[in-house]
């Protein structure tokens, strides 16, 4: 416990000494990045509204593909006090799987594949999931005081075909911090394949999370990242089998914050590599001994993404121990921590590993087509009780494949059609597969 606060303390120390340093942008190589806004509406504006304007409202977009559209139009404001975006992304799709069909038309969970019943192996759905709505500010541009703020507004709420609104991103930019709610910083983004499967590949980042973090590039091409992030634990705790024991509630609060951290070293604007970490402190109640306990959690990963003519590479790797809240495929499966079955009541962290390829070829600037690979295995020893989730139902190891094509019909239209195969371990030794074939109408602004 000591330790682990210690290291807060020199994280917290080391972010503040730099903290007069300037933020310089990064984007997704399927970013258009063109340059300049089409619309902009004010008095007196002229071109040079319209080039920075664009610069400064591209960059305060999150690197998501959720948002690969450039900003068109602008408002400005009196005496260049502000500049006001609003965008738009409907995303439309059509899938039909067969095998084991996913109920969520949204994306193939491979964790959440369930055996189909006889005679019903085939389904067809619709969704308008994955549609959003966001607002841009850029406050003082382009002075001292320059602030940013963000705040989009996601319609899939739950899996299914529910429309429930949910903030998918608020965060305000000052200087080199960010504070508020987005993607994780042990994420990255940018090396993300484009894929129409809203899910995505089983090893990649998923956890939104409330921070506060610092980016900052020291040297032309090397940036660093530092985040205080509100902890999120997932796990399996193991309750006795006494029905009278009055010390059963199922987890304990945390107490201890998510230090991730990152340094990339960018060759440019869209190549680079990036080696990340996370430092988790996971406390737990032992129920036998009937006092908490406080595990240390740490992952690492390295990612990269690079662009050598009409080819685009992806890659992904990455391992730890107690990081499941952090892996898309591990997400709400209570393996933060499981019972440790030789010491009744305490718990330990799974170890975990998985990795990411990804190829694009772009036949012209507005067609290019993707094939993606990924595999996840979890290693978990046996136990017994504690879990909605039996030990033989846990996913031992997923793979996941795709291969899709995208044409930009028009600046503001998308069309693709898209393949997905996901696989199934059980600890049980079961296995179950899923395939789906996608087909994908966007309007985005």
């Amino acid at each position: 416990m000591k330790h682990y606060r210690s290291i807060a303390i020199a994280f917290v120390t080391a972010l503040l000494s730099v903290a007069g340093l300037q933020l310089s942008a990064q984007q997704h190589p399927n970013r258009p990045g063109k340059g300049r806004l089409k619309y902009v509406i004010g008095d007196n504006v002229n071109i040079s509204d319209s080039v920075n304007a664009y610069k400064l409202l591209f960059e305060n977009i999150p690197l998501d593909k959720d948002f690969i559209n450039d900003p068109i139009f602008a408002i400005v404001g009196k005496n260049r006090s502000f500049y006001f975006s609003i965008g738009a992304n409907l995303k439309f799709t059509s899938c039909f799987d067969w095998g084991n069909p996913s109920d969520d038309p949204s994306g193939i969970t491979v964790a959440g594949i369930q055996k189909a019943a006889p005679g019903d192996n085939t389904l067809y759905q619709m969704t308008a999931q994955g549609s959003n709505i966001y607002f841009n500010i850029i406050g003082f541009p382009s002075s001292a005081h320059q602030i940013g703020l963000f705040i989009s507004l996601a319609m899939d709420g739950e899996p299914g075909n529910s429309y429930k609104v949910h903030a998918s991103n608020v965060y305000m930019r000052y200087r080199n911090f960010t504070f508020g709610y987005t993607s994780s910083l042990y994420n990255d983004k940018a090396a993300d394949p484009y894929t129409i499967d809203g899910h995505g590949p089983i090893a990649s980042g998923s956890h939104d999370n409330i921070q506060m973090n610092f980016q900052k590039f020291v040297s032309p091409h090397i940036r660093i990242g530092a985040s205080i992030e509100a902890p999120k634990s997932d796990y399996t705790s193991y309750i006795p089998d006494d029905p009278e024991s009055d010390d059963r509630q199922p987890e304990l609060r945390q107490h201890l914050p998510d230090l991730p951290m990152y340094v990339t070293y960018a060759f440019n604007s869209t190549n680079h590599v990036r080696l990340s970490t996370v430092l988790r402190g996971l406390s737990y109640r032992d129920h036998v001994a009937h006092r908490n306990h406080t595990l240390f959690g740490w992952g690492l990963k390295l990612t990269s993404a690079a662009k050598f003519g009409p080819v685009v590479a992806y890659g992904m790797a990455q391992t730890g121990c107690g990081i499941s809240s952090y892996v898309q495929e591990n997400s709400d499966l209570g393996l933060d921590l499981v019972p440790d079955m030789s010491q009744p009541g305490r718990l330990k962290e799974p170890w975990a590993w998985g990795c990411i390829l990804g190829l694009q070829y772009n036949f012209k600037p507005n067609l290019f087509a993707t094939a993606v690979y990924s595999y996840m295995r979890n290693y978990v020893d046996p136990y017994t009780n504690g879990s909605s989730i039996p030990y033989g139902d846990q996913l031992r190891y997923g793979q996941y494949g795709l291969c899709n094509v995208i044409w930009q019909i028009s600046p503001l239209f998308r069309t693709g059609i898209e393949y997905v195969h996901g696989q199934k371990n059980t600890f049980s030794h079961s296995r179950l597969s899923n395939n789906r074939v996608s087909a994908l109408l966007s309007m985005s602004f």
